[in-house]
């Protein structure tokens, strides 16, 4: 645990060594979501997975419920923490937050990992979200959790079971809903393509083909070049259900960058 300006700031770290990679979950997820990748991850440098503002042990409050201000919140932690440059890797709202921190501070990050993710633009279903935050009961927490999956996965029943546990805090429920109605619910619907200028880290997209929460994107709305691994008969949280491919294609992007930055920093 991290004590920021703003409160606690909980994290999980293991491994040692290398350039960093932060794991950044998505929205009502928390550190644990990474639970299958993290140990693969940390082969070779540290790896640490966060839990944002509203979720996990972190503190509840959001603020107005910007997504955009957890980049600094992110950045005062990677101070907190000592680490001037890492790797980012974000599911679905952590994408979000990772793009900005990128845009923010792109001093500060080595390389971007999209998972699913939310702020490129493109439509999502709203109507979703808000249901996670109103669940009636565990059966509905598991009902949610199906739509995250392509298919039938025993780790189903225990997600909604968690679903459901977190938002019998209204604490929690409020900052959630917060989140929701300021940074997601405007924009639903669409909007124009990400201005990809501003990024100068390496950038690579993974995506679910069945993703019935935020559909696979156009290539377009990627930087152009960028790696967009797309796969087969998974859903909304492939770095869950296809735990060992997203996992090796994520280390393998992380490798890559890391040689090519040693190979800038020493020239022939």
């Amino acid at each position: 645990m991290a004590s920021l300006a703003t409160g606690p700031a909980s994290y999980l770290s293991i491994g040692s060594g290398g350039v960093p990679v932060f794991l950044l979950h998505g929205f009502a997820g928390d550190r644990l979501s990474w639970q299958f990748n993290l140990s693969a991850l940390a082969a070779g440098r540290r790896a640490i997975a966060v839990d944002f503002p509203g979720h996990g042990a972190s503190t509840l409050d959001v603020g107005g419920g910007h997504v955009r201000d957890f980049a600094p919140w992110l950045l005062d932690l990677l101070d907190a923490l000592e680490i001037p440059k890492a790797h980012l890797v974000g599911h679905s709202m952590g994408g979000y937050v990772g793009r900005e921190l990128a845009l923010l501070a792109p001093e500060r990050v080595a390389s971007l990992t999209l998972i699913a993710s939310a702020g490129l633009g493109t439509p999502f279903d709203l109507d979703f979200l808000r249901h996670v935050t109103a669940l009636r009961d565990v059966a509905d927490g598991v009902a949610c959790a199906e739509r995250l999956f392509a298919t039938p996965s025993p780790l189903i029943a225990r997600i909604g079971e968690v679903l459901h546990a977190q938002c019998g805090d209204p604490q929690r429920q409020r900052a959630l809903q917060t989140i929701i109605e300021t940074s997601f619910a405007p924009h639903a619907g669409g909007g124009p393509p990400v201005d990809w200028s501003g990024i100068t880290a390496p950038v690579q997209a993974l995506w679910g083909r069945e993703d019935r929460i935020i559909p696979v994107p156009e290539a377009d709305r990627l930087p152009a070049g960028a790696p967009f691994h797309i796969f087969e008969n998974i859903g909304h949280v492939p770095h869950t259900e296809a735990a060992g491919p997203v996992t090796a294609a994520i280390r393998h992007f992380l490798t890559t960058c890391d040689e090519a930055a040693g190979a800038l920093s020493n020239p022939v």
